[in-house]
């Protein structure tokens, strides 16, 4: 099929090199970090008995990932070639499982035993997201 034309639509990397580049990239981290935060206040509500703040802040927490989203667009962080970028994240979840896979240790040297569980879950986690991504690529390439 030949590629459909367009009158209007996302363009990549149209700040990279300009004077904007170095705020979208701050903007890109403010809005990650508040994303994280969000979700730890929400679970905090959890603990708390307050469910429905919970739902308001989790709602919250996704607008700023769509806020970062459209930032990594911004900045060219991706590019127009989506097996590419999977390819780029499954080198970076290899990296985080065998990271979190030695901080659990370093965390259990340390005894803290909250750090080490929730280490070797997330380790857990960037290896079943590795699978994944490998999977995405063992069917479409």
């Amino acid at each position: 099929m030949d590629k459909i034309e367009l009158t209007f639509e996302t363009a990549l990397g149209e700040t990279k090199g300009t004077e904007l580049e170095r705020s979208v990239k701050q903007t890109f981290t403010g809005e990650t970090k508040e994303a994280g935060l969000y979700m730890a206040i929400a679970r905090q509500a959890q603990r708390q008995g307050y469910g429905d703040i919970a739902e308001i802040l989790k709602v919250l927490a996704l607008e700023e990932i769509d806020h970062a989203a459209t930032c990594a667009e911004l900045n060219g962080m991706i590019t127009d070639d989506c097996f590419q970028d999977i390819r780029q994240m499954l080198e970076g979840e290899i990296f985080a499982n065998n990271a979190k896979k030695t901080d659990a240790l370093k965390a259990n040297s340390l005894k803290i035993e909250s750090a080490r569980e929730f280490f070797n879950i997330a380790s857990k986690d960037e290896g079943r997201h590795a699978r994944i991504l490998e999977g995405i690529l063992k069917k479409y390439n």
